[in-house]
C-alpha cells in the first residue's frame, strides 16, 4: 500500500494500540468502566501532547486526558470493542480494522460527530474550513459553525444555538478528531508549550475527509460506471475503497457532475429509482425517514460485478444517476476518484427557460 497505509497507520496509532491491547487479554477498567491508571499513564507516555507531565506529573485517571476518554468512547460506539466485566475486549470487527489502517481511519472519520446530528454538522463545518485553509483558530471555527447553525437548528427554547453552546460542541469534536488522528493542534512558534491554538487537518485526514479527495485507496477498490440519465451522453467512472462508506460514492458523484452537495439524496440497491424502500440508503441525518443511512461500508453490501444502484440527488429536480459495478480491483492500487468523464453535465441550476427531464 506504500505511503498511504503508512500515513494511516501513524495517524490511527492510538486506536490501533488500544485495539491491540483489547485483543490481547483485554484492557483493564476501573469500577466506573474508565480506563485503568496503568493504561492512562502508558498513553500519556506514548502521546505526550495529550498531557503536560512536566507541569502536572503523571495523570491519575482517564478523565485527566479527555482525548484518551474520547478514544475509548468512540471505539465502544463503533462497536470495535466491548466490555466484559472490568475489561475492554476487541470485537471481531475491531481486530479486522486494527490490521487495516486505512479502513480503520475511515471508520473513525465516520464517527467525528459522535453519532449526534448537531455535532455531525459542526464536524462537517470544521472539515470544510480546514480543507480550504491550512490553519484556523478555535474562535474562527466557532463563528463558522454558528453561522451554519442558524439554518434549521434550534434549542429547547426555539432559538438557534449560541456561541457558548456551539463552542462546547466544537471542542468535543476537536477532541475526538485528535484522538482519531484526524485533527492536529499546535501552538504559535512563540507561544506556551500547551497553548495549541492552531488547528489543522492531519495529513492522513485528507485520505478520508473532505470533498477534495481525488484518489481512492484501500485493499479493495470498487469501480462504478456512472451514467447521468437526465441527459444523454454524460457519464464518468468512479472509484471508492471497499472500506469507504456509501457517502464517499455520493461525494464522487458530486465531483463527477459538478454539483454543490446542497440537497438530499438516496441510493436504491435494487437498481430502481424510487424503488423498494427496504433497499433505500439515505443521506445521514435525513429527516422523517426510517430508511437506513448511506453511512455503511461499501464492502459490507456484498455487491456483485454488474450490480446496478439507482441514485437520486435533489428530490425536487430529480437528478438521476445509474451506477453499474465493474470488477473490483484487489491489489490495493491508488486510483483516481473520478476518471473517464464523457460528455458535459448540464448546470445544476439551469436558466428557468431550460428544462432537464429524466430520459
Amino acid at each position: 500500500m506504500g505511503n498511504a497505509e503508512d500515513l494511516a497507520a501513524s495517524s490511527a496509532a492510538p486506536a490501533r494500540w488500544l485495539l491491540a491491547t483489547a485483543g490481547d487479554g483485554g484492557v483493564p477498567l476501573t469500577q466506573t468502566h474508565a480506563l485503568a491508571r496503568a493504561i492512562v499513564r502508558e498513553a500519556a507516555e506514548r502521546w505526550p501532547q495529550w498531557w503536560d507531565a512536566d507541569l502536572f506529573g503523571p495523570p491519575h485517571r482517564e478523565m485527566d486526558m479527555p482525548v484518551l476518554e474520547s478514544l475509548r468512547e468512540g471505539l465502544l460506539r463503533r462497536r470495535l470493542v466491548r466490555r466484559r466485566g472490568l475489561r475492554l475486549i476487541a470485537t471481531a470487527r475491531g481486530r479486522e480494522l486494527a490490521a487495516d489502517p486505512i479502513a480503520l481511519l475511515y471508520e473513525l472519520a465516520a464517527d467525528l460527530g459522535g453519532n449526534d446530528p448537531f455535532a455531525t454538522m459542526v464536524a462537517a463545518v470544521i472539515v470544510t474550513a480546514l480543507d480550504k485553509n491550512e490553519y484556523h483558530a478555535h474562535d474562527e471555527l466557532v463563528t463558522a459553525a454558528c453561522e451554519a447553525a442558524q439554518w434549521g437548528w434550534r434549542d429547547s427554547t426555539g432559538n438557534p444555538p449560541d456561541e457558548h453552546g456551539v463552542s462546547w460542541v466544537l471542542s468535543d469534536v476537536l477532541c475526538r478528531g485528535e484522538a482519531y488522528g484526524l485533527i492536529e493542534r499546535k501552538g504559535a512558534p512563540d507561544g506556551p508549550k500547551f497553548s495549541r491554538g492552531l488547528i489543522s487537518l492531519a495529513p492522513a485526514a485528507r485520505l478520508v475527509l473532505g470533498r477534495s479527495r481525488t484518489a481512492a485507496v484501500g485493499r479493495t477498490v470498487f469501480v462504478f460506471d456512472a451514467e447521468l440519465l437526465n441527459v444523454s451522453g454524460v457519464s464518468a467512472r468512479l472509484a471508492v475503497g471497499g472500506h469507504e462508506h456509501m457517502t464517499a460514492l455520493h461525494d464522487a458523484i458530486q465531483l463527477a457532475f459538478g454539483w454543490e452537495n446542497d440537497h438530499l439524496y438516496s441510493f436504491w440497491l435494487d437498481g430502481e429509482f424510487w424503488g423498494d424502500p427496504a433497499t433505500e440508503l439515505v443521506i445521514p441525518g435525513a429527516p422523517d425517514t426510517d430508511s437506513r443511512t448511506a453511512d455503511v461500508p461499501i464492502a459490507s453490501l456484498r455487491l456483485k460485478p454488474g450490480a446496478q444502484i439507482a441514485y437520486v440527488f435533489d428530490y425536487g429536480d430529480d437528478w438521476r444517476v445509474m451506477l453499474t459495478l465493474r470488477e473490483p480491483v484487489e491489489d490495493g492500487s491508488t486510483m483516481p476518484r473520478v476518471a473517464q468523464r464523457r460528455g458535459i453535465a448540464p448546470p445544476q441550476y439551469p436558466p428557468s427557460e431550460e428544462a432537464w427531464a429524466p430520459s
